[in-house]
């Protein structure tokens, strides 16, 4: 029987550094499943980098946040997380990491993932693996571990990670994001005409879901 349920395509731009992503897509899927009823959902992970120019070892968190945010606005920049996160009920374990990590071979390893239908999957895991268990995805054994843990050949993602291989791709992806106007994450863009700008609640993605609909 085919599927009758009007589409409602997300392309969410977003980095895999950014725990405002983390908690945006934490709410973008509850938000997903409360309309599975009245629509079928495709959302397209679409990369943009916050630290595109990032050294490869990332950046000392304490340093990179204390040298941006006095305090007193990081106190309260992480309480409105916290707050965001319970709402959306996204596990954050917010002072886990010790790394500000450059994302794009965790951005690569995801577009790698892809091609077997397991990006979303692989999205969670390193979503998870840097906000909850504090690891450092930038490392290659984290990555290769991710990978690994959702059935990806460990030894050849290895090896790719130690060439040069698609890192241009992604590097094209975030310029092509920043020529749309993405200037900072997430955004998330409803049958390519709705756009939400920021992490919104759940209910606030299911009402961009009722206004594509609509």
């Amino acid at each position: 029987m085919s599927d009758t349920r009007p589409a409602i395509i997300v392309d969410f731009f977003a980095d895999l550094s950014c725990p405002w992503c983390y908690v945006g897509w934490e709410s973008l899927k509850a938000a997903a499943a409360s309309r599975r009823d009245t629509a079928s959902f495709s959302l397209a992970w679409r990369t943009f980098m916050l630290s595109p120019d990032a050294p490869p070892e990332g950046y000392d968190r304490k340093d990179y946040l204390a040298a941006r945010l006095d305090p007193a606005r990081l106190r309260a920049a992480n309480e409105a997380l916290k707050a965001a996160a319970n709402a959306a009920g996204a596990e954050l374990n917010i002072d886990a990491a010790t790394r500000i990590p450059s994302t794009v071979n965790a951005h690569r390893v995801v577009h790698w993932a892809a091609s077997y239908g397991l990006a979303e999957a692989m999205i969670d895991t390193l979503f998870r693996a840097n906000f909850v268990d504090g690891l450092d995805i930038g490392d290659t054994n984290v990555l290769v571990a991710a990978a690994e843990s959702k059935g990806l050949d460990p030894n050849e993602v290895r090896t790719r990670l130690a060439t040069d291989e698609d890192k241009k791709l992604i590097r094209d992806f975030h310029i092509a994001a920043a020529r749309l106007g993405i200037q900072g994450v997430p955004v998330a863009i409803f049958n390519r005409k709705h756009p939400v700008m920021g992490a919104e609640s759940v209910e606030g993605y299911a009402r961009a879901i009722d206004a594509a609909l609509a």
